[in-house]
C-alpha cells in the first residue's frame, strides 16, 4: 500500500498537515487508480453482498471487498481534522482484518470439503489479525518497527499460503474458473509483497498493491458474479431436468398404477361423504354387470338391495370417522338379477374433501362353496349319526330278536315235543289244539322275520312301491277275515261308509300295514272282546281306524308310539320287536298319507292311519 500508517511515514507527515472531520480526496493524475480502486471495490461489494447474501462465500468476498475499499480509502486520503495515531490506528487494523478476510475467503475457496484443514487455517488467520487489529488500535503498531517486522512476517505467510492453496485447487481442478482465482490470488500476493516493501523501506513511489487488488477482485467477481451466475443456471436448468424426470416418473408410476388398478379382480373405487362414486377400476365391469362409466358420480347405495342399504350408510359413516372397516359384506344386485356377494374393506383417505378408499371383492362363489360344504357336512353328520344309530339299533335289535324268537320257539318245542311223546295218548281234539299252536307261532315267527326284513329295507333306502289299482274294501276285509281265522278265538269287526273303494297302492305294503295294526291290537285286546276296524273317505282321503279295548296309551308315549323299537310296558302284554308300527308308519307315509292315535280314555286305543283318495267310493256299507 502506498503512503502513511502502513505504507511508510511520509504520508503520515503529509496528513498530519490538515484538520477537518471530512476526508478530502484530491483527484489528480497520482491518484486517479486509488479513487477507481476504492469505489470499485465498494460498488463490487454492495452488489455481491445484495445478490449473494445467501451464499457464504459470496457474503465473505462481498465484506472483503469493502474492507479493501475502506482501508484503501484511509491509505491515500487525507484527513483534515484527526490525528496521525488515529489514523494510523484505523489504517494498520483494517489492514490486518484484510488479511484475516482474505486468507479465510481463499481457505473457503479451495477446502470447502474439507472441513478440517479449513478450520485450521481458520484458527491460524483470525487470531492472529485479531493480535495486530489490538496492536494496531493501542498504538503500538505503527509506531514500533519492531512490530512492523512481525506483521511483514504475518502478511507474507499469509500470503504464501493464499498462493499454494489457489495453486493445489488448481492443479486439483485444471479449469478455467481456478485458473482464474490462482492468478487473483498471485496478484494479492504480489500487492501483499509491496506492502511488506513499502513499510520497510518507505517506497512512496511503489503503487502496484492497488493494481494487485484490483485484478483480484476483478478476477474473483468472475467466479462470483458471472461464474456464480453461470452456476445458479446450470443449477436450474438441472433442477428443470430433475424435475422433468420426476414428472415423467410420476407419471410412469400413475400409470402403472391405473393398469394395476383397472387389472385387478376386485372393485376398487373411492366415495364421498353422501356415498357418490368418485373414481373407480374399469375392470370392476365384470363383476358389477354394468359400464363404469353409469356408476361415476352414482351413490353406491343405488345398487345394493334395499335390506342392505341402511348397514351399508352406517358402514360407510363409520369409516369416514376413521374407523378402518373390514370384511363388510354387502348384497348387490346385477342387472341381469344375478345377486353378487362383495366383501368390503374401507379407509377414510386423508385430503382436502372428505373421502373413503374401498376395495369391493366378489365372495360369491366362496360363499357358495362354504353353504355347500356346510350342506355336506350336515350331510355328513347326518349319515353319522344314522350309522352310530344304526348301529345302535343292530345291537338292541339282535337282542331283542334273540329274546322274542325265544318265546314262539318255546312254545313251538313244548307243542312238538308233546305230540312226539303223547301222540299215542292225545285224542285228535287235543293233537288239533297242538297243532293250532304250533302253527300260529310258526306264523307269528313269519310275522317278526317279515318285519325285520321290511325294517332292513327301510334303512338302507330300498323302498320302492310297485302302485296298481285295487279296491280297499276288498282288501280290508280279505285281511281281516284272515287274521280273525289266524287267531282264532279273536273276533274283528269291519265297518266300511262304501261297498268299494278304487284307488292305488302297492296293495302287499297296504296288507303289511293292517296286518301289523291287527297283529298290535291282538296283543292289548282282552280275549272276549272284539277288535273293531272301520273305514271311512274323509276330505279327498280314506281314513283306516283299528279300535282295541286294552289298556290304552299314555299320552307321554304318544309322540314316539310309531318308532322303531317302541315297545308297551303294560302288565300281561304279549312282547314285539317294536318294529311292526314303525313299519306302518314308513308304508303309509310312502304313499303320501300320515298315522296318528287316538285314544278314548279306559276304554281302549283307536290306531289310524290314512291314504290320499285317488278314486271315487262306492256308496253304502260293508260288514263280515
Amino acid at each position: 500500500m502506498e503512503g502513511a500508517g502502513p505504507v511508510g511515514g511520509a504520508g503520515s507527515a503529509v496528513r498530519s498537515r490538515y484538520g477537518a472531520w471530512a476526508m478530502q480526496v484530491q483527484v489528480n493524475p497520482t491518484n486517479v487508480t486509488e479513487t477507481v480502486a476504492v469505489i470499485g471495490s465498494a460498488l463490487l461489494g454492495l452488489i455481491v453482498l445484495a445478490g449473494h447474501w445467501k451464499d457464504l462465500r459470496g457474503r465473505l468476498f462481498g465484506t472483503l471487498c469493502l474492507a479493501l475499499a475502506t482501508w484503501k480509502a484511509f491509505d491515500f486520503a487525507h484527513p483534515l481534522v484527526t490525528t496521525e495515531a488515529w489514523v494510523d490506528a484505523v489504517s494498520w487494523a483494517l489492514g490486518a482484518l484484510c488479511v484475516a478476510l482474505a486468507v479465510h475467503f481463499f481457505a473457503l475457496y479451495s477446502l470447502e470439503d474439507k472441513k478440517g484443514l479449513f478450520r485450521l487455517l481458520y484458527g491460524f488467520a483470525f487470531p492472529a489479525s485479531a493480535v495486530f487489529m489490538a496492536a494496531a488500535i493501542v498504538g503500538v503498531l505503527p509506531s514500533s518497527n519492531t512490530w512492523k517486522a512481525i506483521f511483514g512476517v504475518y502478511l507474507l505467510l499469509a500470503s504464501t499460503l493464499i498462493v499454494a492453496l489457489m495453486a493445489w485447487d488448481y492443479h486439483r481442478q485444471r479449469d478455467r474458473e481456478h485458473l482464474l482465482a490462482l492468478l487473483g490470488a498471485a496478484f494479492v500476493t504480489l500487492g501483499a509483497c509491496l506492502q511488506v516493501a513499502d513499510i520497510i523501506w518507505d517506497l512512496w513511489g511503489l503503487r502496484f498493491q492497488t493494481y494487485g487488488m484490483l485484478a483480484f477482485e476483478v478476477c474473483f467477481a468472475y467466479d462470483i458474479l458471472v461464474a456464480g451466475f453461470l452456476r445458479a443456471k446450470e443449477e436450474h436448468l438441472r433442477a428443470l431436468e430433475e424435475l422433468g424426470l420426476r414428472e415423467r416418473r410420476l407419471q410412469e408410476a400413475e400409470a402403472k398404477f391405473r393398469k394395476m388398478l383397472d387389472n385387478s379382480y376386485d372393485v376398487i373405487f373411492t366415495v364421498d361423504r353422501e356415498g357418490n362414486i368418485l373414481a373407480i377400476n374399469t375392470d370392476a365391469e365384470e363383476v358389477l354387470g354394468f359400464p363404469v362409466q353409469r356408476v361415476l358420480g352414482r351413490g353406491y347405495l343405488d345398487f345394493l338391495d334395499p335390506q342392505e342399504m341402511e348397514r351399508a350408510f352406517s358402514a360407510l359413516a363409520r369409516g369416514l370417522g376413521g374407523e378402518k372397516i373390514r370384511f363388510f359384506e354387502v348384497t348387490l344386485r346385477r342387472p341381469d338379477g344375478k345377486p353378487v356377494i362383495l366383501s368390503i374393506t374401507g379407509t377414510r383417505l386423508y385430503t382436502e374433501k372428505e373421502a373413503a378408499l374401498v376395495i369391493a371383492r366378489d365372495v360369491t362363489q366362496s360363499r357358495e362353496m362354504e353353504l355347500e360344504l356346510m350342506r355336506r357336512n350336515a350331510l355328513l353328520e347326518e349319515a353319522n349319526r344314522r350309522l352310530s344309530e344304526l348301529d345302535r339299533l343292530k345291537t338292541e335289535l339282535v337282542g331283542i330278536v334273540g329274546h322274542e324268537l325265544r318265546s314262539p320257539l318255546t312254545v313251538i318245542n313244548s307243542y312238538a315235543s308233546a305230540l312226539k311223546d303223547h301222540w299215542d295218548r292225545l285224542d285228535e281234539e287235543r293233537k288239533l289244539s297242538c297243532i293250532d299252536h304250533v302253527l300260529r307261532e310258526c306264523q307269528r315267527l313269519n310275522r317278526m322275520v317279515e318285519n325285520v326284513l321290511d325294517m332292513s329295507r327301510i334303512e338302507s333306502d330300498q323302498v320302492f312301491l310297485n302302485r296298481q289299482r285295487g279296491d280297499l274294501v276288498s282288501v280290508l276285509r280279505e285281511v281281516t277275515d284272515s287274521m280273525s281265522l289266524a287267531a282264532g278265538s279273536r273276533v274283528v269287526h269291519l265297518v266300511t261308509s262304501v261297498r268299494r273303494l278304487e284307488m292305488e297302492a302297492d296293495w302287499d305294503k297296504v296288507r303289511q300295514v293292517l296286518i301289523n295294526l291287527l297283529d298290535n291290537a291282538f296283543r292289548f285286546n282282552p280275549p272276549d272282546a272284539p277288535v273293531v276296524v272301520t273305514g271311512d273317505v274323509q276330505d279327498r282321503e280314506v281314513v283306516v281306524r283299528v279300535k282295541d279295548r286294552g289298556p290304552g296309551i299314555p299320552p307321554q308315549d304318544r309322540e314316539r308310539f310309531f318308532d322303531k323299537f317302541t315297545r308297551s310296558k303294560a302288565e300281561g302284554v304279549e312282547g314285539g320287536l317294536g318294529l311292526g308300527l314303525y313299519i306302518v308308519r314308513t308304508y303309509v307315509e310312502a304313499h303320501g298319507g300320515r298315522v296318528w292315535v287316538e285314544d278314548e280314555e279306559g276304554m281302549g286305543a283307536v290306531l289310524a292311519f290314512s291314504l290320499p283318495l285317488e278314486g271315487k267310493g262306492i256308496p253304502g256299507s260293508g260288514r263280515p
